[in-house]
């Protein structure tokens, strides 16, 4: 599917949460981590993936966490928040491209894979960067063949990790 957002619209969006992040959640969940699941989204993406839904995913995935621990029903918050910003934020997403994006959001810690390849590249550009908490991503554990074929050859993945988080 093509992509329908401009990039003004995508980095409006960007910069709507990165503004309502609160400080006191600092970087592990926040726009670091997104801008990060965002390069891993445009790497791991194929012809039949939503381009669109793969980077709204980067941005709103764990924007309404409430910890850095354990938080549970962050994806299915994130998901409702949705709704409220779909005539603004998202208003150039169409009805399927929004269910597709809150079916991300709400699964992305609790299922892992769907038969939906831009669901299954938004869970691994999410896990692909759990590297920033220690832990290296497993290829058993990716949805998508690219996925694990990266993480299965971890030195290729951590090479790609350092272009992507220079830190």
């Amino acid at each position: 599917m093509s992509s329908f957002m401009t990039n003004q619209e995508l980095e409006d969006l960007r910069e709507f949460c990165v503004n309502r992040w609160p400080e006191n959640m600092g970087v592990i969940h926040g726009v670091g981590h997104w801008d990060r699941v965002a390069k891993f989204g445009k790497m791991l993406y194929q012809e039949g993936a939503d381009m669109d839904v793969i980077m709204c995913f980067a941005y709103l995935h764990d924007s309404e966490r409430i910890n850095n621990s354990v938080d549970d029903e962050h994806g299915f918050r994130a998901s409702l928040f949705i709704d409220t910003i779909r005539d603004t934020y998202l208003k150039a997403l169409s009805d399927e491209q929004i269910a597709i994006l809150k079916m991300a959001c709400e699964m992305h810690t609790v299922v892992p894979r769907t038969g939906d390849i831009t669901v299954n590249i938004c869970f691994d550009s999410d896990r692909m960067d759990l590297l920033r908490v220690g832990i290296m991503p497993l290829p058993e554990r990716m949805a998508t063949r690219q996925g694990a074929e990266l993480v299965a050859d971890s030195q290729k993945y951590l090479d790609f990790y350092k272009t992507i988080n220079p830190e």
